[in-house]
Order: C-alpha cells, then sequence, then structure tokens
C-alpha cells in the first residue's frame, strides 16, 4: 500500500502581485476612460489634502478620456513589464528594488497625467527623470552608467525647456 501526500506549494512573487494590482487597477480606468470618451465630459475633483486653520491646501485631480486612456495602456504595459520580468529576472537578487521602480515609475506618469498644476507637472517630470535614470543604471555596468548620463542630461534639457516655457 503506497500513500501520495499531495502538497500544494504556494510561490508567492511580489512581481505577480503587482502585475494583478496594475490590471486591477487598469480595467476600472479603462471603463470610466471609454464612458468619458463617449460622453465627452471632463471630470475635476479638488482633493484637500491639509487645512490648519485658514490654510486649505488641494490638489487638482483632472480626469478626461485622452488621459483616462493613455494611464489605462501605461497600467497595461507596466503590468506586463512585471509578468515579463518574473521570468526573465528569476534570479535576480534585487527584484523587489526593480519592482519598486517601476511602481515608482507608473506613479510618475501619472503624476503627468492627472494633476494640472504646475507643482504636480514638476514633481512627475523630475521623479520620472529621476526613476528612469535609476531604471537605466539598474545592472551597473560601464554601458548602462553611460546610457543612463544621457538619459539624465536629456531630461535636464526638458526641465530647462519647460522652466522656460513656465517663465
Amino acid at each position: 500500500m503506497h500513500i501520495v501526500l499531495l502538497t500544494m506549494s504556494f510561490n508567492f512573487s511580489v512581481a505577480i502581485f503587482y502585475r494583478r494590482l496594475l490590471f486591477l487597477f487598469m480595467l476600472p480606468v479603462l471603463i470610466i476612460g471609454l464612458y468619458l470618451c463617449i460622453d465627452i465630459k471632463v471630470i475635476l475633483i479638488e482633493w484637500r489634502i491639509v487645512r490648519l486653520g485658514s490654510v486649505e491646501i488641494y490638489i487638482p485631480l483632472i480626469f478626461d478620456s485622452y488621459g483616462l486612456i493613455f494611464s489605462a495602456a501605461v497600467l497595461f504595459i507596466s503590468a506586463n513589464v512585471l509578468s515579463f520580468a518574473n521570468y526573465y529576472m528569476e534570479g535576480e537578487v534585487f527584484i523587489k528594488r526593480f519592482i519598486l521602480l517601476v511602481i515608482l515609475f507608473v506613479i510618475s506618469i501619472n503624476f503627468l497625467i492627472y494633476i494640472p498644476h504646475m507643482m504636480g507637472l514638476l514633481l512627475g517630470w523630475d521623479g520620472l527623470g529621476l526613476v528612469s535614470f535609476v531604471l537605466v543604471i539598474y545592472y551597473q555596468n560601464s554601458k548602462s552608467l553611460a546610457a543612463g548620463i544621457i538619459t539624465a542630461l536629456s531630461n535636464r534639457v526638458g526641465d530647462v525647456i519647460l522652466l522656460l516655457s513656465i517663465g
């Protein structure tokens, strides 16, 4: 008589968790974007962050069809990057750092999309530049460092153009 013990191994991967989370966010964003595209509407929300006496600090958020569909595309592409990274970078020691950088990249792009405020624009642009630089130099060799320097210089040119357009 043989006894066969069936066990299920639960292999939890951080990349799979964040990939599912990005796909989960992508679906309502895409549905709301398509709805706003049909009705040709724009949703503007002023979110009060803090209130100190008579001083109130608001962050405006704008949701239009183009922004929501673009954000859904960014979420879809980022979820697929995390999906492929789970397989291609399977033995990587610092996979959690890579995943965190991809999530920060998505957050920076969404700052650029949803916040129609100069401070949000500058934070999103500088966050995007910094995260892009760190993603490019992820493997820390001479070729990636050279490409990272080019990325940083390109973003600084964009900073100058952005500040000149503000001025």
